[in-house]
């Protein structure tokens, strides 16, 4: 054992050599760790992209659905005071729909101020085509020509227009936090946004029927406010949360275009109605010792719904009796109830346990309601089902170390679930578990993963208040008894220092043996494989495959009785990605590239007995490049450049070649399956200081 005057010569010989040697450069070192330098630092992204082509497909959620020119702007900027004061204000996509900006500030330890403003772009379509007037509106009417008995003897071919139907949503949030004393801390926070916009809906006449843009014009106000308390081993919190919504649309209202039978010449069908949810929050948690700890929660809610109904009927050639209430007077009281404990019974072995109560007491008032078909047809009278469920959730595990290296999991899950006005008033799920984690070598891990669940359902029978009654063989897929078998092993190779390899294999199967009409059998099964490798010290490059394939079996009866139909789909999704980084010039030049390739097909088939000439397959395939270089001009102004190119075509008997026109008895919107090439250049300057 070497003493202190011994470890001192030492020093003093290591530090007499490294004189000796060349000078140790260090102007690349930093430390992370340590306290932020005072006063502003930051970055600015500043530049130009343009888009080759307009695709609501392409631009789907990126914002990059025009063509043309955009802006690229992105901001980091970051301010250290004295006195621990700091604020914060970050951007991104300035020039685009999906745009975002976030400030903060404040004095660390004491008090914090915030504010987030984003906006969201979700582009449905880009290929609807319409003769409806008013689009974006509640009301839509027709031009001269209309109604008539069939599509064939409409207008279409003058007064079809074409129309986006897309969503934006804007959201602002401010809030604020402070601790006024030692182990408190309260916070306010407060949210709203806005989404407004289309989508798509359909209205019906008897036998004929029309897709419809229905207009969407949401307004959410949302409040957080909390007070939480940390101590040497409890910590607890107390909040409230409260949202308001709000539809500035009631009702959309559409004319008939076909020709209008028992007076039924316009339509009117309610949209989401403004409502509230209120909910007050207490959680907690202890450390009971170095190696037990519990926590619980319980939430208490209330939702509302009172607006007034809509007339059951715009016919007046339909005399319908008097509604019973004037609004539903909709209610419910929600509580959920969370307990979790855990422990480190020795150095090898962990036991938890946890049990979730989740109930939902649905105190709608119940009534008698007149019953209008499509403003055509005066039915019986059928009563409002205010649903309810409560489910019980228990969930006991255990890991233990079996050496260094290896470690087993097992457990057990319970799951119940009670229901009102359904099929089925009790569910219950048992699935057991197990997890072997090892190091089977020093270059390779190794997971292995099994479960099995068994979900058995009380005494299947048919629901009093649904006036058409259900086949008596069927069983709803989540009501119905089910076995599920999962399984799935993933190995971690290390190959060499430079080459790491990842490959696994995830499946499930579905049975539902006591089903005769309905899902009777669904599975999965995926297989993936990584691979990163460093080519040389500036060269690195990375791929990954995928490969997914989904099925499920069905069985119907169109005579009512015994199965006479049975179904199948297979979905497949197969990706495929190699992506490379390299150093061109020390310091200076930075290039990569990703590229990925991926392909879906969806097979539908039908078997009736008889002759079945089948669906042909729906496909779809992409393939994506992106390019990009950074070169740095000086230690605080670089240069980004990056092209990406991205082909899209599909395939879907459901839409393609069928035009507004096409089925005489239904006027549909004729989109075609979205297809696309696109190119995007980007160009910007990042200054740092």
């Amino acid at each position: 054992m070497k003493t202190s005057h011994q470890l001192l010569v030492l020093g003093m010989a290591l530090s007499t050599s490294a004189m000796a040697a060349d000078p140790v450069d260090t102007s690349q070192w930093a430390c992370k760790d340590c306290p932020a330098a005072q006063g502003l630092s930051g970055s600015v992204d500043a530049g130009i992209g343009n888009v080759s082509d307009k695709s609501a497909k392409f631009g789907e959620y990126s914002g990059l659905y025009r063509q043309g020119g955009f802006f690229i702007g992105d901001t980091e900027l970051r301010y250290r005071g004295e006195g621990a004061t700091y604020w914060n204000l970050n951007s991104s996509n300035l020039g685009l729909d999906t745009r975002s900006l976030d400030a903060e500030g404040g004095k660390q330890g004491v008090f914090k101020l915030f504010f987030k403003y984003e906006e969201l772009s979700h582009h449905i379509s880009d290929s609807v085509r319409t003769p409806f007037l008013g689009n974006g509106g509640a009301s839509l009417t027709l031009p001269p020509g209309f109604p008539a008995a069939t599509t064939g003897a409409m207008p279409l071919a003058t007064t079809l227009q074409q129309l986006d139907v897309n969503q934006d949503r804007k959201r602002t949030a401010l809030g604020a936090s402070w601790i006024p004393a030692s182990n408190w801390e309260y916070a306010v926070k407060f949210n709203h946004e806005t989404r407004e916009a289309t989508k798509r809906t359909s209205g019906a006449f008897f036998v004929n029927s029309a897709q419809l843009v229905e207009p969407v014009d949401y307004h959410t106000d949302q409040v957080d406010a909390s007070a939480s308390y940390t101590g040497g081993k409890l910590q607890a919190k107390l909040a409230y949360y409260g949202s308001t919504f709000r539809n500035n649309n009631d009702a959309l209202s559409w004319q008939n275009p076909f020709t209008a039978i028992a007076g039924a010449t316009a339509g009117q069908r309610a949209l989401p109605p403004d409502n509230q949810f209120h909910q007050v929050i207490a959680s907690a948690g202890y450390q009971f010792t170095s190696k037990t700890r519990g926590s619980a929660d319980i939430a208490w809610g209330r939702m509302t719904q009172n607006d007034g109904f809509l007339a059951s009927t715009t016919n007046p050639g339909l005399a319908v009796p008097a509604l019973p209430a004037s609004s539903a007077n909709a209610r419910a009281e929600t509580l959920n109830a969370n307990i979790k404990l855990t422990s480190a019974i020795t150095d090898k072995l962990r036991l938890s346990a946890s049990y979730a109560h989740d109930n939902r007491d649905n105190q709608t008032p119940q009534a008698a309601f007149p019953s209008v078909s499509t403003d055509m047809f005066l039915g019986a009278a059928r009563t409002n089902m205010p649903f309810s469920f409560t489910q019980d959730k228990l969930k006991l595990g255990a890991d233990y170390r079996i050496a260094a290296g290896t470690k087993i999991a097992v457990g057990m899950d319970y799951d119940s679930r009670k229901r009102t006005f359904q099929e089925v008033d009790k569910t219950t799920e048992d699935t057991v578990w197990g997890k072997v984690n090892s190091k089977v070598r020093d270059d390779v891990d190794l997971t292995v993963k099994l479960a099995h669940g068994e979900r058995s359902a009380s005494g299947y029978k048919a629901v009093p208040l649904i006036a058409l009654p259900e086949n008596p063989l069927l069983r709803k897929f989540y009501l119905a008894n089910r076995t599920r078998d999962t399984a799935g092993v993933r190995a971690d190779i290390a190959a060499t220092e430079k080459i790491n390899i990842g490959l696994g294999i995830d499946s499930s199967k579905d049975d539902y043996s006591d089903s005769s009409i309905g899902l009777t059998s669904g599975s999965e099964l995926g297989v993936n494989g990584d691979l990163s490798v460093a080519l040389t010290d500036t060269t690195s490059l990375h791929a990954f495959a995928v490969r997914q394939e989904i099925k499920s079996k069905q069985f119907g009866s169109q005579a009512f009785s015994g199965p006479d139909w049975s179904g199948e789909n297979k979905d497949t999704i197969k990706t495929v990605g190699i992506g490379v980084k390299h150093v061109a010039i020390k310091d200076k030049l930075d290039i990569g590239a990703d590229f990925m390739v991926t392909r879906t097909s969806s097979a539908i088939g039908v078997s009736t007995g008889a002759s079945d000439p089948g669906f042909p397959n729906i496909t779809s395939s992409m393939d994506s490049l992106k390019l990009y270089a950074n070169y740095r001009l000086k230690d605080n102004l670089s240069l980004l450049a990056s092209y990406w190119t991205e082909r899209y075509e599909s395939k879907n008997w459901m839409l393609d070649g069928v035009t507004p026109g096409s089925i005489p008895n239904i006027l549909a919107f004729g989109e075609q399956s979205p297809h696309y090439h696109v190119n995007v250049i980007r160009l910007a300057a990042r200054y740092r200081f």
